[in-house]
């Protein structure tokens, strides 16, 4: 799709203001809804333009041919910008939670594969990656206030390019949202597999999985949240998607269905304490399950969730019960491992798959390796958590808006602050003086390496016998003077950060509990090969069972991490392990971001018509809010009127000097060379345009442009190129044509002088010419017999049955009276029983009659001329 097919912000007539771009927006979002879709309705985005920046709103609709091609027309503008100048590029989704950023994501993922270079081991790579992505939608989105597919995984991909080739691909993915598998908000859901897997599941499987007597409103850890919005077919059909998906892997569908049943299970158990102060438990029969689904005893499983091991520096480790919050905290721990931990091993599986396929194809050496030209690029596409805002928001909702705040940063970095420190180092003025809303602030609250909120709960939660009340003290006492924050009122629990996108409430409770990320060592025995019997569970646990365990198998009375040691290791390249979930987090996202750095940027901004998630609504308030907080109006007005554009002297002659008749002397300067293709592109072939004459400006080595002049001049060189490639094409063509044509010219005369035989073979009523090179066919109204031309109508006889098969019409031999051509090609319309039937011309014969005789039973006389 070309550029110009797409509405831009940077044309808006009139005065620039909020309601000004507000009421476009709306406009081109009530013409978008002309697609025509069928099935489930599911995320779509209506595109705009500002500059560079692709602007979606998300109408909770289906996608329409529109959205696909404007999404091409970006991924070809990012590999042929690749192409150009071998710099690593990202392509990065940002907006609030339900503005459908993961949906557009997939979308253009998708279309990275058809616009590269097709090869074999690529077709594997796209089938695992569609498949992929349906076993990840599945257990890693869940339903809040604000989405009801909301995705809790964050995911950055990275692919290497060279030569239009994608040579390989790596998908970082960090996960979390723990807590809403063991407590999800009343007004939010679990996990979506857990819904679809009990839609699913047949009678004998239930069964199988102890879950014959159990549904939505039985299990605790489901019962606590809506329920499912999709009926019972639609959870059905995404189920079975779901185990096709996962079997395409090479996943074992049952070791992944036990996991989550065991974990559904987990939470009908609850141990409280008897008026002797011993533990008691109550569902038995949950607990029976969940030990013969993870292959171990039942008494070896509740041992682990109620004694501890404690260290004693006099001798040997002792154990001793634990109190009823502490079983249940460690069940709660439980859950999350094994949620987190298969989710996880998943994902290990889906890189293998992709890593194996491109190394084994692309391996340099005497192997078949390939060795490119050029050197390869990286693309990363970055999709991240949306900005969320609850009634109270936990320690995952504070890792997500930290997360957002980061990418915020970033787009104000890349699009503004560096634009206008490129204009003062060049000596240009950048006509647009101070970048918008500045998020360092923020950042350095929440994030700060020595002094931030997350460094700060990181400390306190490896303390012994910290309370929440003292982290609430030690943080009115160090932010007191931070403006953007709003320290606990009293003796309340919460605090708040102005964000962006505005005020957040936090609960300083939730941050210290869900920030240990610990499960305790005799909960791992439990799962030690010589008394577990199901090995893939026992695998998720096998780093630990390995290093922390005594060598009999026994806990050292030690906690070891939820999150599995691997993938901790993963992320910190000095092998400092991390000790809370923070750190965890903290050291994936920076990790995954710390390319964007050093990357082209690419920015596509998400926005959510409503908050209602209603099909085709447009809530002005709520996409208003969304404008402001996001700077969408004041990256209008910087590409409106600030030098956006920028390009080295010698970059611009060599892609532009076609345009001009003439370029420089032979002594001129690159700089005097760029001011006089300037000046004439300007004055000459853009002269009819509305570019300013202040739209450009000329640096120490850069050229700086208006985003106008820098799309009018692409305009015209898409448009040079384009004619000349017509050109390129039409020579060529009439080349073959002429190469082609003395064998054409010479059937033609073969044909013409077999007389007759060439009337069959073209067909009855039709004759052959010749155009341009090729055979084109008119329908005359006459059939040639040796020398003389016999017109309609005329007498034929039959050669063979029509029709061949079933009820016969015409035998063999009958004479038959042709009234002329039939509009259908090849055809004749014969008289036959009062009316008219069309039949074959092959299936008849002219009647070899002199023209003199009279034609038999008195009809008319065909006209018959020399040729």
């Amino acid at each position: 799709m070309a550029r110009e097919d797409n509405f831009d912000l940077i044309n808006l007539d009139g005065p620039l203001s909020v309601e000004a771009i507000l009421k476009t927006l709306q406009q081109r979002f009530m013409e978008g809804h002309c697609y025509h879709y069928t099935g489930s309705p599911v995320l779509v985005s209506i595109q705009t333009w500002i500059g560079p920046v692709l602007l979606c709103i998300n109408p909770f609709e289906a996608p329409g041919p529109a959205v696909h091609a404007v999404l091409k027309h970006l991924c070809e503008q990012v590999l042929q910008e690749m192409a150009n100048d071998q710099l690593p590029h990202a392509l990065i989704f940002k907006g609030v939670c339900g503005s459908g950023k993961s949906f557009t994501a997939d979308r253009l993922l998708l279309e990275m594969f058809q616009n590269t270079k097709r090869t074999d081991w690529l077709q594997d790579i796209r089938k695992y990656w569609q498949v992929s992505t349906v076993v990840l939608r599945a257990m890693g989105t869940a339903s809040n206030e604000q989405n009801k597919d909301s995705s809790r995984i964050g995911r950055v991909v990275d692919f290497t390019i060279a030569e239009l080739k994608i040579i390989k691909i790596k998908m970082n993915c960090f996960f979390l949202d723990q807590t809403r598998l063991v407590s999800p908000s009343a007004r939010e859901q679990n996990y979506h597999i857990f819904y679809q897997m009990l839609a699913g599941l047949s009678p004998e499987e239930r069964t199988k999985y102890q879950l014959n007597y159990h549904d939505v409103r039985t299990l605790h850890y489901l019962s606590q949240g809506m329920e499912p919005a999709e009926t019972v077919p639609q959870l059905q059909s995404r189920f079975e998607a779901w185990k096709s998906s996962l079997a395409q892997l090479g996943i074992p569908l049952t070791d992944v269905l036990k996991v989550l049943s065991a974990v559904l299970l987990l939470g009908n158990t609850l141990f409280y304490e008897a008026k002797n102060q011993e533990l008691q438990l109550q569902g038995a029969e949950e607990l029976q399950s969940v030990a013969t689904l993870l292959g171990i005893q039942p008494q070896s499983l509740q041992r682990g969730l109620t004694l501890r091991t404690y260290r004693s520096s006099r001798g040997p480790t002792v154990q001793s019960p634990c109190s009823a919050a502490a079983a249940n905290g460690a069940r709660d721990a439980l859950v999350k491992a094994l949620y987190i931990r298969t989710m996880v091993a998943v994902m290990r599986r889906i890189n293998t798959l992709l890593r194996g396929v491109s190394q084994k194809t692309h391996v340099g050496g005497a192997n078949g390796g390939h060795t490119y030209s050029s050197e390869p690029g990286m693309l990363h596409v970055v999709d991240m958590f949306g900005f969320e805002n609850s009634e109270v928001n936990s320690l995952e909702q504070l890792c997500v808006n930290w997360t957002a705040e980061q990418l915020q940063h970033h787009y104000i970095q890349s699009l503004f602050s560096s634009t206008i420190s490129r204009c003062t180092e060049e000596g240009v003025g950048p006509m647009f003086e101070t970048a918008p809303y500045d998020c360092s602030p923020c950042l350095e609250l929440i994030g700060g390496q020595d002094s931030g909120l997350l460094e700060m709960l990181n400390e306190e939660t490896l303390s012994p016998r910290v309370s929440s009340e003292d982290i609430r003290i030690r943080m009115r006492r160090k932010f007191k003077s931070n403006d953007r924050f709003i320290p606990p009122a009293g003796s309340s629990s919460t605090f708040a950060i102005r964000h962006y996108c505005g005020t957040v409430i936090y609960d300083t409770y939730s941050l210290l509990n869900a920030n240990a990320d610990t499960l305790a060592d005799d909960i791992i025995a439990t799962f030690d090969g010589k008394v577990c019997k199901f090995g893939f569970v026992a695998h998720l646990f096998s780093v630990e069972l390995s290093r922390d365990l005594l060598p009999d198998g026994t806990a050292r009375g030690q906690m070891c991490r939820i999150t599995p040691a691997y993938l901790q290791q993963a992320s910190n390249p000095d092998n400092e392990v991390a000790t809370t979930y923070v750190q965890d987090y903290q050291s994936n996202v920076q990790e995954s971001l710390c390319g964007l750095l050093q990357a082209q940027q690419h920015h596509v901004l998400c926005l959510s018509s409503n908050d209602k998630q209603t099909s085709g609504h447009f809530d002005k308030e709520v996409v208003g809010q969304q404008i402001q907080s996001m700077a969408i109006f004041e990256t209008v007005d910087f590409m409106q009127c600030a030098y956006s554009r920028s390009q080295m002297f010698e970059v611009f002659i060599e892609r532009y000097s076609f345009l001009v008749s003439r370029v420089g002397s032979p002594r001129s300067t690159a700089r005097e060379t760029t001011e006089e293709m300037i000046g004439a592109l300007v004055g000459g072939a853009l002269s009819d345009s509305d570019v300013a004459d202040d739209s450009y400006s000329l640096g120490t080595s850069l050229i700086f442009m208006t985003e106008d002049l820098y799309q009018a001049i692409e305009g015209l060189r898409r448009d040079r190129l384009h004619t000349a490639a017509v050109r390129i094409q039409a020579t060529v063509r009439m080349f073959l044509c002429r190469r082609q044509w003395p064998h054409l010219k010479f059937s033609l005369r073969q044909a013409k002088l077999q007389g007759q035989a060439h009337t069959q073979l073209i067909g009855g009523g039709e004759e052959a010419r010749v155009n341009g090179g090729q055979i084109t066919y008119s329908v005359r109204n006459y059939s040639i017999v040796g020398n003389y031309r016999v017109g309609f109508p005329q007498w034929r006889t039959m050669r063979c049955q029509y029709p061949e098969s079933g009820a016969c019409l015409l035998q063999a031999g009958e004479e038959v009276y042709c009234l002329g051509r039939s509009q259908k090609r090849g055809y004749l319309v014969v008289e036959h029983g009062g009316g008219t039937i069309h039949i074959p011309h092959h299936y008849t014969e002219l009647r070899l009659t002199p023209p003199n005789s009279p034609p038999p039973t008195g009809r008319p006389q065909p006209h018959t001329s020399d040729l």
